[in-house]
């Protein structure tokens, strides 16, 4: 029995009659989620960074131009006060610059310096492989059967076309 199937156990005896069968399938996502997380933050913790600022760098770039602080935020799911963090930090660390449009001052540019764009390059394969492993016990039909699944939950909950 995993953690799972003992909380779905236990919610099931604490409310007798009450659906909680999505917990087996929600509260795999959310453990298995969290131990993802503490993997890449340890490695890019090893380099000053949260897992939140290396998201922003990385979605920086992808996206090969300056980006909005404001498509930032959408980008990682992240409020504007969040994004205004990480790129305070960042920006400090030498890492990314930030640039005001001086016809609209409340829009933001943020763009990778050539020490933030080799960070990324740096830590991506790294961040990468040790979440691979985490994947080595499945073969490559069963990740890419797994991903069709995942992706259809992603477009239910994130119907947005980014």
């Amino acid at each position: 029995m995993d953690f799972n199937e003992r909380a779905h156990r236990q919610w099931q005896a604490i409310l007798p009659g009450k659906d909680v069968d999505s917990l087996l399938t929600t509260g795999r996502i959310l453990r298995i989620a969290s131990f993802l997380l503490a993997t890449s933050e340890e490695i890019v913790g090893a380099h000053n960074l949260t897992r939140g600022e290396f998201d922003l760098l990385s979605a920086v770039r992808r996206s090969g131009k300056n980006c909005r602080a404001t498509e930032l935020s959408v980008l990682t799911k992240s409020s504007g006060a969040a994004i205004t963090k990480r790129l305070d930090r960042l920006s400090a660390a030498g890492l990314v610059s930030r640039q005001v449009l001086p016809r609209d001052r409340r829009v933001v540019m943020v763009d990778l310096t050539d020490a933030g764009r080799e960070l990324v390059d740096k830590l991506l394969p790294l961040v990468t492989v040790a979440e691979g492993k985490l994947l080595a016990d499945f073969d490559e039909q069963e990740i890419k059967q797994f991903g069709e699944f995942l992706a259809r939950l992603q477009a239910a909950v994130d119907p947005v076309q980014y």
